[in-house]
């Protein structure tokens, strides 16, 4: 965690353009494929399905936001960062009395309870400036812990106590993309013990909220949406099979993390929207996925992470509309899919003309003025987001 200016900055790298290009080889050969059967008829790999038959009215989504650095992984060097100017750029997108969360992130097992108190830092200059937060507990262990759940559920408590202990605190996500085991740095998923640490975490976390009177902060952890076929359903069959009654009771939303024509699928295919992506992927992880796992209409679904980038022959344009069409189709479908919670990473651009995939995501350019994706999602967050309850 950086220190540059009042608010530390999370740096998160992303995945190098040599894992883009495997992403690009496998999308090539899964669409050379013969077409599977929809998901609902058999598909066993979740690979594709249908839009859903629209059976209920769309509901408030309640909007947030990564405020830090994405960091980068090439050489690529993130523009200076102004706490002043975030801020003023994160009060100005929460429109009147609507609510927008900060999504903190990169709070590792590795770092212990220092870390932990760090992070506490920094949700209290936040609420002080008036916003709530929540935040990753990321299981990356030091290596002589690795795979030691007794080690895991005594750091899951102390992060618990200290962070629960603070009314702006809305929500934790124990573990980050667990099903992803490419990128030690960015996923939870390269270490070994990661789906026993979601099926562990979570009951001991809603314990030990509940014992500090925390009833209110939602637990869940997150998936990146996505990796092998094959690794996806062993590890939604393993929550599955590991899970018991306290852990499903416990999980009150799953997170996707999902970045069309960016990771997944890594290009646009010829009529086919960001959004509409992104709904066949939350199709398919609620009807197809979370089945697997025991985990019914009672856990939400979060969009936890999901950007477009303006950089790599990519636009500001092509970002305002591939926004576009991803609210549109995320409110029509809220109440349907049951998805309550949307998080765009991130707010700012690490270096808007940079060359890694994702330098240049952010709502502001680098010098902090506005893109117009920046008023297309205040917009939304005015039209069917969630008030503040104070």
């Amino acid at each position: 965690m950086g220190g540059r200016g009042e608010i530390p900055t999370c740096a998160v790298p992303r995945p190098a353009p040599l894992l883009a290009l495997l992403l690009v080889a496998f999308a090539a050969a899964l669409l050379a494929a013969p077409p599977p059967a929809a998901a609902q008829a058999g598909d066993e790999l979740c690979l594709i399905t249908d839009p859903p038959r629209i059976d209920a009215p769309p509901q408030p989504v309640r909007f947030g936001v990564t405020p830090h650095a994405t960091g980068n992984v090439l050489p690529s060097p993130t523009r200076p960062e102004r706490a002043g100017a975030a801020l003023a750029a994160l009060r100005e997108l929460r429109p009147g009395r609507r609510q927008l969360v900060l999504r903190l992130n990169r709070m590792f097992m590795s770092q212990g309870e220092a870390g932990v108190h760090r992070f506490a830092g920094v949700v209290d200059r936040y609420a002080a400036a008036g916003f709530d937060s929540e935040l990753q507990v990321r299981y990356q262990p030091p290596p002589h812990q690795e795979g030691s759940m007794v080690a895991w559920e005594r750091y899951v408590r102390t992060a618990v106590r200290i962070l629960g202990s603070r009314p702006s605190v809305k929500a934790l996500t124990i573990t980050n993309e667990g099903n992803f085991t490419a990128t030690p740095n960015t996923s939870d998923g390269a270490y070994r013990g990661v789906r026993r640490a979601i099926v562990i975490g979570i009951p001991a976390a809603r314990d030990e909220l509940d014992r500090i009177g925390r009833e209110d902060v939602e637990l869940g952890f997150s998936v990146a949406w996505r990796w092998l076929p094959n690794s996806d359903v062993a590890f939604w069959r393993e929550i599955g099979a590991r899970g018991d009654a306290a852990f499903r009771r416990a999980v009150d939303y799953v997170g996707v993390q999902a970045y069309p024509h960016l990771v997944w699928p890594p290009v646009a295919l010829p009529g086919r929207s960001a959004g509409e992506e992104l709904i066949d992927a939350l199709t398919l992880i609620r009807h197809c996925y979370m089945p697997m796992a025991r985990l019914g209409a009672d856990a939400d679904l979060w969009v936890t992470e999901n950007g477009y980038a303006t950089n790599l022959a990519r636009t500001e344009r092509s970002q305002d509309l591939a926004l576009a069409s991803t609210l549109h189709l995320l409110h029509r479908y809220s109440g349907t899919l049951g998805i309550s919670d949307y998080r765009w990473f991130n707010l700012r651009d690490d270096n808007s003309i940079g060359i890694d995939l994702f330098d240049a995501v952010g709502l502001l350019r680098d010098d902090y003025s506005r893109k117009p994706a920046f008023a297309r999602l205040r917009s939304a967050i005015a039209s069917f987001g969630v008030d503040r309850t104070e």
